[in-house]
C-alpha cells in the first residue's frame, strides 16, 4: 500500500502593502480631485450662476482681481471663470485628501483603486462617444461654407484656421471620430482597459496639442481627459514596464466579473456601434445635400469627397 500523501496547505494571501504616508495622500487627492472636475468642473453639473460666488471670491482673495461678470455662454472652457473654478476644486481636493489621509485606513486602497478605475473608465467612455459621434456627422467641424472659402489666412484665427481644415475633409472628420470612439469601446471591456486606455492617451495627447497650439478654448477640459487616461494607464504601470523589459509579472488577481456585467458591455458596445452607423448616415446625408446644393447654386466647389488633381486652379 502506498502511503497517504499529507495535506496541503491552502497558500497563505500574500500580506497587503501598507504605502508610505506620501503615497497615500497623493491617491486619496487624486481620487477627490478627479472625482470633483469631472461631476462639478468645467463639463459637470453645477451652473456658472452657482460657481461664480465661491471662483469670485478664491480668485479676489488670492490674486486681488475680482471675475469679469457673467455674460451670454460662448461655448469657451477657458474662461477667468472656470480656471478659477478649476483652482478652486484643486484647493478643496487638497484639504480632502489631507482629511482622508489622517482618517481613513491604509487598506482600503484597493478599493479606491477600483472604484477610482471604474470612474475614470466611465468618464471617458461618455466623453470620447460624445465627441466622437460629433464627428462622425459632421458635427463638430461641419462642411464648408462659402463664406469661409473667402477668408484668408491674414483673416484667420489659428482656430478658425484649424476648423476649416479640418471641415475641408469630411474623411479625416471620420478617422478622428474612430480615434475616439474605439478608445471607448476597448474601456466597456474589463479584458481590454489597459489598451483603451493607451489609444485613449495618444488620441487626447494629440487633441491637446491642437486645442494648445491653434488656440481652441478646451485646454482646461482636454487635459484632463487626458490626465483620466494617464492616471488609468499608472494603475497598469507594472504590466506595462514589463512588456517593454520583458520582465515576468504575477497573473492579476480580483473577482470574476459576473455574467450580467459582461453581457451589459456587449449590449453598450452593440449600441455605441449602432450609433456611430446612425451619425455616419447621418453625416453622409449632410454631404449629400451640401454636394447637391453647390452644383445648382454656382457656389465655389466645397467639399466633393476625393477630389481629382487639376493644375488650376485648386492644388495650388
Amino acid at each position: 500500500m502506498t502511503a497517504a500523501l499529507p495535506a496541503l496547505a491552502p497558500e497563505a494571501s500574500p500580506p497587503v502593502q501598507v504605502w508610505p504616508l506620501w503615497r497615500r495622500f497623493l491617491l486619496h487627492f487624486g481620487a477627490a480631485y478627479l472625482a470633483l472636475y469631472f461631476l462639478a468642473g468645467v463639463q459637470g453639473f453645477l451652473p456658472a450662476e452657482t460657481v461664480w460666488p465661491v471662483a469670485d471670491a478664491v480668485s479676489r482673495a488670492l490674486f486681488g482681481t475680482p471675475l469679469p461678470p457673467l455674460g451670454e455662454a460662448t461655448g469657451s472652457g477657458d474662461t477667468a471663470l472656470l480656471w478659477a473654478w478649476t483652482l478652486c476644486l484643486l484647493l478643496a481636493s487638497l484639504m480632502a485628501g489631507v482629511a482622508w489621509t489622517a482618517l481613513a485606513p491604509s487598506l482600503l486602497r484597493p478599493q479606491v483603486l477600483t472604484t477610482l478605475g471604474r470612474f475614470l473608465r466611465v468618464v471617458l467612455i461618455v466623453w470620447l462617444t460624445v465627441y466622437g459621434m460629433a464627428k462622425f456627422n459632421l458635427g463638430q467641424f461641419d462642411l464648408l461654407s462659402s463664406a469661409q472659402l473667402g477668408t484668408t489666412y491674414a483673416e484667420s484665427s489659428p482656430m478658425g484656421l484649424l476648423w476649416r481644415f479640418m471641415a475641408a475633409s469630411p474623411g479625416y472628420q471620420w478617422v478622428a471620430g474612430v480615434a475616439e470612439v474605439l478608445p471607448a469601446l476597448l474601456l466597456l471591456h474589463r479584458r481590454t482597459v489597459t489598451l483603451g486606455a493607451l489609444v485613449a492617451a495618444i488620441t487626447m495627447s494629440n487633441v491637446l496639442a491642437l486645442n494648445l497650439f491653434y488656440d481652441v478654448p478646451v485646454k482646461n477640459f482636454s487635459a484632463h481627459l487626458l490626465l483620466a487616461a494617464v492616471v488609468l494607464l499608472a494603475m497598469d504601470a507594472r504590466r506595462l514596464r514589463a512588456l517593454v523589459t520583458g520582465e515576468a509579472v504575477p497573473a492579476r488577481s480580483g473577482r470574476p466579473q459576473s455574467g450580467l456585467t459582461t453581457a451589459a458591455a456587449w449590449v453598450m458596445t452593440l449600441l455605441l456601434l449602432v450609433a456611430v452607423a446612425f451619425n455616419v448616415r447621418t453625416g453622409l446625408a449632410a454631404l449629400n445635400t451640401d454636394r447637391q446644393r453647390t452644383q445648382v447654386s454656382g457656389e465655389p466647389l466645397k467639399t466633393r469627397g476625393f477630389h481629382w488633381v487639376n493644375e488650376k486652379p485648386y492644388n495650388r
